[in-house]
């Protein structure tokens, strides 16, 4: 500010102005979690954060129009069902986490998750599961990838050669301890594997969600985060302005703008 504008600000000077955009910032990022909350197809996750030198967590939850952001002091399923509000959407997209499961009528799994999971079975040393089930899921993301070229019932064949081909899959006992983890894992939640075939607005990855979380992580590991509760409180709201208003074009400058000056001339919509 000083070199380009000539304006001295003084760190109390920031504060201030942190201070002052807070509560709109809360106004806009609620209107944001409601928009989210009526999605049919939520997606989700989480990572660590520091507030005032301890452990929290940020999570984001995200449909296609509305990403919002929350940072609290608990990893638990709370923290979702606290943000649903008693709604419940029609798919929920997540890892295998505990915390992540039951919060939609039907859940999808993120496939690259599994696959990372069968390539550490395979390293080690299982030769049994692992490489089939991670041809599988290869062959899953492939049909996916060419959703919008097939027909709705070729992709319910496809689901029910996918789901007879695992069932085939788990019959047989792995012979390693890596095998038999993964196997174990996977028959808790083999039902949410291959929703995403028949439903198209359904994704095959949540790396949606760790898009969303990655400027977050960046911001930790160069800032050690927040020394304040409002600081936190105040940065969740702001990232869900801002990642909210990129997916309708607008800049960062520009989606902090239509929030804290709402009557100016260049005010665009951040929801609607």
């Amino acid at each position: 500010m000083d070199e380009v504008f000539g304006i001295t600000l003084s760190e109390g000077a920031i504060a201030n102005m942190l201070a002052r955009a807070e509560a709109p910032m809360i106004v806009a990022a609620e209107r944001i979690a409601e928009e989210v909350r009526s999605a049919r197809v939520v997606a989700s996750d989480e990572t660590s954060a520091r507030v005032r030198g301890k452990t929290w967590w940020q999570w984001v939850m995200h449909c296609s129009t509305a990403i919002y952001h929350v940072i609290t002091d608990s990893r638990g399923a709370k923290v979702v069902t606290d943000f649903l509000q008693g709604s419940t959407p029609e798919v929920w997209i997540a890892d295998r986490y505990g915390a992540q499961n039951g919060h939609g009528l039907q859940r999808q799994l993120c496939l690259a998750h599994l696959l990372r999971d069968a390539q550490y079975a395979i390293d080690e040393g299982d030769t049994v599961f692992a490489p089939a089930f991670k041809t599988l899921l290869l062959r899953a993301v492939s049909i996916g990838r060419r959703r919008e070229t097939l027909k709705d019932a070729t992709l319910a064949q496809y689901r029910d050669d996918l789901d007879r081909r695992l069932d085939k899959l788990l019959e047989p006992p792995p012979t390693t301890a890596a095998g038999r983890k993964l196997a174990k894992g996977v028959k808790k939640c083999r039902n949410d594997l291959f929703l995403f075939v028949v439903r198209r607005d359904v994704p095959y990855t949540n790396n949606g969600s760790e898009r969303a979380l990655r400027p977050s992580v960046i911001f930790r590991k160069v800032t050690g985060c927040f020394r304040s509760h409002w600081g936190a409180r105040l940065y969740a709201a702001a990232v869900s302005v801002i990642a909210t208003g990129r997916l309708r074009g607008l800049s960062a400058l520009q989606a902090i703008s239509n929030v804290v000056c709402p009557n100016a001339a260049h005010v665009v919509p951040l929801t609607g």
